[in-house]
């Protein structure tokens, strides 16, 4: 029974600090075709419409944070395929070569790292030419445009 009341005072603080933020009175409802006084209505649609916008900040985030999650994810298991496709090749090619010289697992596995390092890296350089080919493209037009 107490966390219910303890809810009710935690809710009604809440409503008696917005309505101090928007100066409105503490008899005033939520419904603003119910007040006569055409100021305080103003102030009432204002309210609203303020949170309103909140709401719809709140959701655009949400989405904007979900869209990144799941885009981060699949990424994930992109990245995790390629990684399998990448150590097969260099496996079917560079193994020959490291038992030929007796090499153990660990220096060959350091081998890999750094050859997939390598190729990220370079990878990583071209694509970001390719990105600031597209952006000095795109601040053309717009300066064109």
């Amino acid at each position: 029974m107490s966390e219910v009341n303890n809810t009710s005072d935690t809710q009604s603080q809440d409503t008696g600090q917005q309505r101090g933020r928007f100066n409105l009175p503490a008899g005033v409802g939520a419904i603003p075709h119910n007040i006569t006084d055409p100021a305080m209505r103003e102030r009432i649609m204002h309210a609203q419409a303020i949170a309103r916008a909140q709401a719809q900040a709140v959701s655009t985030v949400f989405v904007a944070t979900i869209v990144s999650l799941v885009t981060s994810a699949f990424t994930f298991v992109a990245a995790l395929a390629w990684n399998s496709a990448i150590q097969q090749i260099l496996n079917d090619n560079i193994n020959g070569f490291f038992k030929e010289y007796h090499m153990p697992k660990g220096t060959v596995d350091l081998i890999y790292a750094v050859i997939v390092t390598i190729i990220a890296i370079i990878v990583v350089l071209i694509v970001q030419r390719f990105a600031g080919n597209l952006a000095k493209k795109s601040a053309i037009a717009a300066a064109n445009g």
